[in-house]
C-alpha cells in the first residue's frame, strides 16, 4: 500500500472510504512522501467538489506544499452562475496539465453535482489525459452508490475501521486493495496502515488468515465417508470374505459340462436346429 501509486499500471486509483474510516486524504498525504522521494518536481492537481478551499488548511501540510495546486469547484459565485454552465467539464479538462497527478475529491459529490452519466464521462476523459488519476469515493453522504465501483479504475482501495488496538499518536486503519496488472493478472492484498499524526508517513503490515490448529492436525488424515448405513467390515467378516472361493479362481483342471435334457416337442435336427421355431 505504501508504494501502490508507483506500481506499473496504476493509472486510475479509486479510494473507497468506509463510514468509519475517513482517511483518504491522510493516505494521499502519505503517498505525497513517496512521490517526493521519486521526483522532487512532482505536481498534483486536487479538484475539490466537496469542500471549499479554506477547509484544506486543516489538512496535512503536504496539501499546501508548492507541489500541490488546489482547484475549488465547490464554491459557486452566485453573481455568475446564470451566465455559466456549471455542468460543463470542458474548461476543467483544458486547464489540467497532462503530466500532473490529478485527484478528484470526491466522486460522491460530483455525482450529486452533475449526475452519474456525466461524472463517468468526465472520469474517463480525464484518465486518458493525465499521467495518473486518483478518485476519492465517500459513502457518508450519498444514498445511491455507484454500481460496481471496484471496477471503475485499474486499482481499487477499500478503507475500513481497524478492529485491533489503536495507538494514541497514530492513525490505524485496514485496507484491502485490488490491482489489475497490465498483463491481466490481479494483485490482491489486505494490510493494516499506521500513520503518524505529524508526518503521515505510511507503515504497513500484512494481514494473514488465522491458523486453525485442528485443521493443521487433521490435514493428513483420510476423509471419513459419511453414510446412512454401515459400510465398514470387522475382522471376522474380513476373515470370512478371504475364505470364500470365487468362481473364476477354480483350477482349470476341473472342467465343466452342460447337461441338456430335450423336451418331447423338441426336434433335434443338426442340419436345421431352428426349424421348429417356424422362422
Amino acid at each position: 500500500m505504501k508504494t501502490l501509486p508507483l506500481l506499473e499500471g496504476a493509472k486510475v486509483i479509486v479510494i473507497d472510504e468506509g463510514l468509519e474510516a475517513l482517511y483518504a486524504r491522510m493516505l494521499l498525504a502519505g503517498w505525497m512522501h513517496i512521490w517526493l522521494e521519486k521526483d522532487h518536481n512532482y505536481n498534483v492537481d486536487i479538484l475539490s467538489f466537496c469542500d471549499p478551499k479554506f477547509w484544506y488548511d486543516n489538512e496535512p501540510e503536504s496539501f499546501i506544499s508548492r507541489n500541490v495546486r488546489l482547484h475549488d469547484y465547490y464554491s459557486i459565485n452566485i453573481d455568475k452562475v446564470e451566465n455559466e454552465d456549471i455542468d460543463n467539464f470542458k474548461p476543467i479538462l483544458e486547464t489540467i496539465n497532462s503530466r500532473n497527478i490529478v485527484v478528484i475529491d470526491c466522486l460522491s459529490s460530483l455525482v450529486l453535482y452533475a449526475g452519474l452519466a456525466k461524472t463517468l464521462w468526465f472520469v474517463e476523459k480525464l484518465s486518458k489525459q493525465v499521467s495518473q488519476l486518483i478518485c476519492i469515493y465517500r459513502r457518508d453522504f450519498i444514498q445511491d452508490e455507484i454500481p460496481a465501483i471496484e471496477t471503475l479504475g485499474t486499482t481499487y482501495v477499500k478503507l475500513e475501521k481497524y478492529v485491533g488496538i489503536n495507538t494514541i499518536n497514530s492513525l490505524v486503519y485496514s485496507t484491502t486493495f485490488i490491482h489489475r496488472k497490465p498483463g491481466g493478472s490481479v494483485l490482491y492484498q489486505t494490510e493494516v496502515i499506521t500513520q503518524d499524526n505529524m508526518t503521515y508517513q505510511i507503515i504497513t503490515a500484512s494481514i494473514t488468515a488465522p491458523n486453525d490448529h485442528r485443521d493443521q492436525v487433521n490435514i493428513n488424515q483420510p476423509v471419513k465417508i459419511e453414510s446412512s448405513f454401515r459400510i465398514e467390515i470387522n475382522a471376522r467378516e474380513m476373515e470370512q470374505r478371504n475364505r470364500t472361493p470365487l468362481p473364476y479362481t477354480i483350477s482349470a483342471a476341473n472342467t465343466s459340462k452342460i447337461h441338456y435334457q430335450p423336451d418331447d416337442i423338441d426336434d433335434i435336427d443338426e442340419d436345421d436346429p431352428d426349424d421348429d421355431l417356424c422362422i
